[in-house]
């Protein structure tokens, strides 16, 4: 019998062969496990979201399509998707795939293996900041350093967009409450605080020409905020 897995997909306004992806990766995994793919439409404006849905389920793509009008954020999509899973194992990662499907499959296997209850994909820093603008590999750089000089934590790579966890993984990741650029970080940290939830991490890689999205420097400086405020109350 196959193993349950269910993948997690935000959607916002993304590129018009995402569907192209997922299609690939169902390919050569369905005969590996029982995938289920939940696709959270988080108030995309443009139409090719909801066309492609109805081309996949045509193609007896097995999927959950969740939806709402007003962009509310990754991090509260993702907490949609998480809640209405079923399967025991849980993966996320973008709408259109970014990781090679190797790396995805590497973090199906990691928790297939009980290697932990979640499990973090680890980007080489010199590889996939060479497709970043000057802007953000600074916040990059600056951020890991935050994390492995100040904050002792054993994940540095906290916003790689691809992790998987099992039920005691899924409990810690509903109780997050950012809705977008730190929510992983946010996630990560709770873990490694809790000596009951093991956490580990193996290596991914991007796929080539990955555009990066842009991230609003508004929303960067609130979710900081916000960060900040979850760090004195968990330390409190």
């Amino acid at each position: 019998m196959l193993l349950s897995v269910d993948i997690v997909l935000p959607c916002y306004n993304p590129n018009s062969n995402w569907h192209n992806a997922l299609i690939d990766f169902y390919a050569i995994t369905k005969d590996l496990y029982s995938l289920n793919f939940i696709i959270v439409n988080d108030g995309s404006t443009n139409a090719n979201v909801e066309n492609h849905i109805h081309y996949l389920q045509q193609q007896n793509i097995p999927l959950q399509y969740l939806s709402y009008e007003k962009n509310k954020g990754k991090g509260y999509a993702l907490r949609q998707g998480v809640s209405a899973s079923s399967a025991y194992f849980i993966v996320y990662t973008d709408i259109d795939f970014p990781f090679t499907n190797k790396s995805t499959i590497g973090v199906i296997e990691a928790l297939l293996n009980e290697e932990a209850d979640v499990i973090a994909g680890y980007r080489n820093q010199n590889y996939y900041q060479k497709s970043m603008s000057t802007y953000r590999r600074l916040l990059s750089k600056a951020f890991r350093f935050f994390i492995s000089r100040v904050l002792k934590m054993k994940i540095t790579d906290t916003q790689c967009g691809l992790k998987g966890f099992n039920q005691k993984g899924k409990v810690k990741f509903l109780e997050t409450t950012i809705n977008r650029y730190l929510f992983d970080f946010e996630f990560i940290y709770a873990c490694g605080r809790d000596k009951r939830t093991k956490i580990n991490s193996v290596p991914v890689e991007l796929k080539e020409n990955i555009v990066f999205s842009k991230i609003k420097l508004k929303n960067f400086i609130q979710e900081t905020i916000n960060l900040v405020m979850i760090l004195l109350f968990k330390k409190g």
